[in-house]
Formats: C-alpha cells, structure tokens, sequence
C-alpha cells in the first residue's frame, strides 16, 4: 500500500527506509514533503514518548545546554512581540514552558497544551502555568478565542496536521498571528543526509514538511504567509553536525552524550571509543556547520524553518 500525502493529498513514493526498525519514509513529489509510514496510533506512539525523552526530572540537557535553550526560547519571544501586541496565545506542544513562560512574563495570557503529563505538570506546579494536557484536537477553545497561536516543532508530532492547522484558524481571531516552526524536508541537509537526517526523528514525526507544502497548507486555510526563516542558530548548526556525525557513528550518539547524566551514562557505557570519537569530531565539524547554516540561508533551503502567518480578515 502507498500512502496519501498528509500535506496535499497526492500520491507518494517510497524514498527510503528509516534508521527506526520497520518504518519508511515516503515522498511527495506534488508538494516535496513527506510522510512517516506506517503511521502509529496514539497508544502505539506514547511508548516513544518515555519519561527520558523530556529529561530526568524535566532537565534534558547539561546545564550550558539548559541555558542555551532558556536564551533561544527569549529570543523566539522577542521575535512573536514584534510581530503581535500582548493578548491571548496559545502554545502546541508547550512541553515544559520556558517559552509559555516568557509569554506570559511579556505580558501574554498565555495557555499551552502538552501531550506528556510530566511535562505538564512541570509547566504548571514549577512555572505555575496555564497548561492543558492532552492532544491539541481534543480541547475545547471559542472560536476567536487567540491573538497567536504557535507550533515549535510540534506540528509534525501531530497526527493529522491539516485538522490542526484548521482548528488552529478557527480559534485565531481575524488577522492573528500563526507561528510553525518543523524541519524542512526539501533542506540541503535533509537531501545529503537522507535516512540520517537529525531532524527526521521518525516515527515521532507523522509528516516532514517542506516550505512549498506548508506554505500550500497555509494558504488553502486562509492564512497569509508574512515571513519564512531559513536561518536558525539553535536548530540549524547541529543539525548539520548530527547528521554528518550519524553517516560515521552509532546514530545520534552526540545528541544522547549532551543530554542529562542518565542518558548520557548510559550511551558512554554502550558506546565508549565512539563517545570521544564523536566528541573531538563534533567540535571540529563547528566551523563547517555555521558556513553550511549560512549556505543554506542564502539559498533559502535551510535545515528547519520558521514561517510566520496571518488569518486574514474576512
């Protein structure tokens, strides 16, 4: 069986069989995203959701990395107050609320639904957060209820995205503001790294955009597109070293070595020659990676995007 596409609906091709056992990933040439197949349900898909995916005791980074994540979440704040006033927003897959956080320290009434209950609760009882767990789908919001609604990286976790991305308008208010940010599958690093894409993150990832799928997607809905970025200093750099780094060593072993001490323990232990292989080879490959972020800027095929959107006014 081949699979529709979940962006346009066009038929696909199978490109390649992902480094998770038993899935594959087919293409769109229609629109020139992609899809995860099979698709799980929503039990079958909780089980790759385990506690460690969002950390020990929700942190999942050493500490530099915790607080560089802190610094890029403030920075994508700066970037939705310039370009809507304080109001009601709503954050997709919140997780565990440093960004709702910031929103609401901006001067947003800020919600936020999250899938994990552990990371919910981290939202709510630590950040002391309006947070709603469970799926987007399910909640129950007024129509015009949103001055902005946002999706970082969390919309190609959804199982029927074109249902978000409607739900998602009818709970903007007229000219509010949309923010998605996904991988983008018609990237220079998707296309050299293919099944070793960092960003493929199958089967988390139901669908992989690209920029003309979603902008397609977007449009169909009423939205209007006001600004699409290709260059992103918190995804687009290590995206290309893990996907350079996975062609040569055990996958992803970098990205588990940088995660919180349990995880990381545990790969040293499992993989000891390749973790300091990785580790010198990753810190070398940091200067390739920034002229390859601005290479991919320049053409406009950058590793993960950001679009920014309007429902327009009826």
């Amino acid at each position: 069986m081949t699979p529709n596409c979940l962006v346009c609906g066009a038929e696909t091709r199978h490109r390649f069989d992902a480094v998770a056992d038993g899935f594959a990933v087919f293409a769109c040439d229609a629109c020139g995203s992609a899809r995860t197949w099979p698709a799980l349900d929503d039990r079958q898909i909780a089980a790759w959701y385990p506690q460690a995916y969002y950390g020990n005791r929700n942190v999942r980074f050493n500490p530099l990395f915790e607080r560089l994540t802190r610094w890029f979440r403030r920075r994508r704040v700066g970037v939705i107050r310039r370009l809507t006033k304080p109001g009601a927003v709503l954050d997709v897959g919140c997780g565990r609320g440093f960004t709702l956080r910031f929103l609401a320290d901006a001067g947003y009434r800020a919600t936020g639904v999250e899938l994990s209950a552990d990371a919910a609760r981290h939202a709510r009882e630590v950040l002391g957060l309006d947070v709603r767990t469970g799926d987007f789908l399910s909640q129950s919001f007024d129509a015009g209820q949103f001055d902005a609604v946002v999706f970082w990286h969390s919309l190609e976790h959804i199982a029927d995205p074109l249902a978000a991305l409607d739900r998602a308008a009818e709970i903007l208010k007229p000219g509010g503001l949309l923010v998605v940010a996904v991988p983008n599958f018609d990237s220079i690093q998707a296309r050299v790294a293919g099944r070793e894409w960092f960003h493929l993150d199958v089967p988390r990832h139901y669908v992989h955009f690209s920029t003309r799928g979603l902008t397609k997607a977007l449009r169909a809905r009423g939205f209007r597109v006001v600004s699409t970025a290709h260059f992103s200093l918190e995804q687009n750099p290590y995206g290309w070293i893990q996907s350079l780094l996975n062609r040569a060593f055990e996958h992803d072993l970098l990205y588990s070595i940088l995660k919180e001490p349990a995880a990381r323990a545990h790969r040293i232990r499992e993989y000891p020659l390749q973790t300091i292989a990785t580790s010198i080879a990753g810190v070398l490959l940091l200067p390739a990676a920034l002229l390859l972020m601005m290479l991919e800027t320049l053409l406009r095929r950058g590793g993960t995007i950001e679009v920014y959107a309007r429902k327009e006014r009826v």
